[in-house]
């Protein structure tokens, strides 16, 4: 699975740029999302200010979303997330992250906790690599994500 994070591309841009060169499961950023078809994505991926949206995620839903994350920093985020019924969920930010450094990390046993909240498959983010993936695993998570950690 692989998520455009493109907050400056509507979804209409997407598909335009992407759309003929998409394969297997792509998820778009919500900030990305502009109203029109999903197709060729097969979901959103819900900030966690969107993921409080109950409308956008009905509208969300109606274009064809098959798959709906949410990220997630909070207790509270995962209590809205489990309320929507995401797919999965991202938490972070585990370690300090080069795209947010002003977000304090929460580290692995704060990831831990929060992590047994919700039955829906968690993803470590946030200065994560695949080298951290037994960790992140060791501590509730499915797997890791990221962004700049990933393309080194």
């Amino acid at each position: 699975m692989s998520q455009i994070r493109a907050k400056t591309h509507s979804l209409t841009n997407l598909k335009q740029i992407l759309g003929p060169k998409l394969t297997g499961i792509v998820l778009i950023n919500s900030s990305s999302y502009d109203g029109s078809q999903l197709g060729p994505f097969q979901g959103v991926h819900l900030t966690s200010k969107d993921a409080q949206d109950t409308a956008l995620i009905k509208d969300i839903k109606k274009a064809g979303a098959r798959y709906i994350a949410a990220s997630c920093h909070n207790q509270a985020e995962l209590e809205i997330a489990n309320s929507v019924k995401c797919d999965f969920v991202t938490i972070s930010p585990v370690h300090i992250a080069s795209c947010h450094p002003e977000a304090t990390p929460i580290g692995w046993q704060r990831f831990s906790q929060l992590a047994k909240l919700t039955a829906m498959p968690v993803f470590a983010l946030g200065g994560v690599s695949a080298d951290d993936l037994t960790t992140a695993q060791q501590h509730g998570a499915y797997g890791v994500s990221g962004v700049s950690n990933f393309w080194q």
